[in-house]
């Protein structure tokens, strides 16, 4: 079997990462009987400051179907790249932004990196990402392109959407494959819940942080009409938002109670969406959006802005794909119109949904474009 480093911040048992860490969990579980995964990332979890107990540091480690490498912050140093890329066939790089993806963009530049490198967009190019920081950004990416740091290398990305980004920012030449994140293969399906029930379950579950807009989310909420629960999980990445979001969520009207609940193991996501009723997400921008998917499994219906690949879901009347407005006006009315639809209507919503992702599973894993990049 050829065998594929894969090179990333954070791996299991972590879990705060969200998507990224999720799109990689996903390709080793679908395909480790078909290559051999070897993974190098962080000992610890995004903003830990101890590292996880029962692994072993600067070792194989088996997790799943890939053998993990844990090191300590900053020790990601080119000597170490080239020995865990040493006899792997492919190098896989989940970013460029951290110390292991441009390093390892500038070994292969200086020819120290012999197998093909490629690079996985994971999102950063999308609109919403790159006006976060966004002189920071520019800058650094302007600096590796001037040392040449993407010549010679693939781009991994998941949809026509995230391949223009990737050409309007690096270059309308550069070699992009389509590998769609491959998604969770279960399905749990929907669980059961109360007809008579007077109060819509609304919940948001990702990272606090301006890029997911949990603050498009309260505004939205703080123009419905209906009686609303509304629940709120992931962890806090950005305190100084958290506050104006704490703000916001103080001044939601008596129709609108909330709750934050915490940061959410990965495994325990789809239990708990498969209570809730509708899915909140007017994020600013999805390469792909595991969440999304994860709700569609259990029949929670999606409320989602349209910076996210998830046409479909309008298109078979599974939910909601809504631009972004500062008022958030439109997402106001269509929480209103799914409380007050009755409640047959809205089961058949949701099993057009958990089809969806049926159909997902099936095609995503039969006609991955990961197999194309891993050769």
């Amino acid at each position: 079997m050829r065998k594929i480093l894969i090179l990333m911040g954070r791996y299991l048992p972590g879990h705060k990462d969200g998507g990224p860490l999720r799109t990689i969990i996903n390709v080793t579980e679908a395909l480790g009987d078909e290559y051999e995964f070897y993974i190098g990332c962080l000992d610890r979890d995004h903003g830990d400051k101890e590292p996880y107990s029962n692994i072993r540091r600067n070792e194989w480690n088996q997790v799943g179907k890939a053998k993990v490498w844990y090191v300590s912050p900053g020790e990601f140093t080119n000597k170490l790249i080239l020995e865990l890329v040493e006899g792997k066939e492919l190098l896989y790089l989940c970013s460029f932004y951290d110390d292991y993806g441009y390093k390892a963009l500038l070994l292969k530049k200086r020819g120290k990196i012999k197998c093909p490198v490629a690079l996985a967009s994971m999102g950063v190019f999308s609109e919403g990402a790159l006006v976060q920081k966004a002189l920071k950004k520019k800058i650094f990416i302007q600096t590796l392109k001037l040392l040449g740091a993407f010549k010679n290398i693939v781009w991994s990305v998941t949809s026509e959407m995230e391949k223009k980004d990737v050409q309007k920012n690096i270059g309308k030449n550069v070699e992009c494959v389509i590998a769609e994140d491959l998604p969770r293969s279960i399905v749990p399906g929907r669980s059961d819940t109360d007809k008579e029930k007077k109060i819509l379950n609304v919940t948001f579950l990702s990272r606090i942080s301006p890029k997911k807009n949990l603050i498009g989310a309260i505004r939205c909420l703080n123009k419905c009409r209906s009686c609303i629960a509304f629940t709120i999980y992931g962890p806090l990445e950005d305190e100084e938002y958290w506050r104006k979001c704490q703000k916001l969520l103080n001044q939601l009207p008596a129709n609108v109670s909330w709750e934050y609940k915490g940061d959410v193991p990965s495994e325990c996501v789809q239990e708990i969406l498969a209570v809730q009723e509708v899915f909140l997400f007017p994020t600013l921008g999805e390469n792909y959006g595991h969440v999304i998917f994860e709700a569609l499994s259990v029949g929670c219906i999606p409320v989602i802005s349209n910076q996210t690949p998830w046409e479909i879901i309008a298109e078979k009347n599974a939910g909601y794909v809504l631009s972004l407005t500062d008022d958030m006006r439109r997402f106001s009315e269509v929480i209103d119109i799914i409380a007050n639809m009755p409640f047959e209507e809205r089961t058949k919503m949701a099993d057009r949904a958990i089809n969806i992702a049926k159909e997902k599973v099936d095609s995503s894993r039969r006609e991955t474009g990961y197999r194309i990049i891993f050769g």
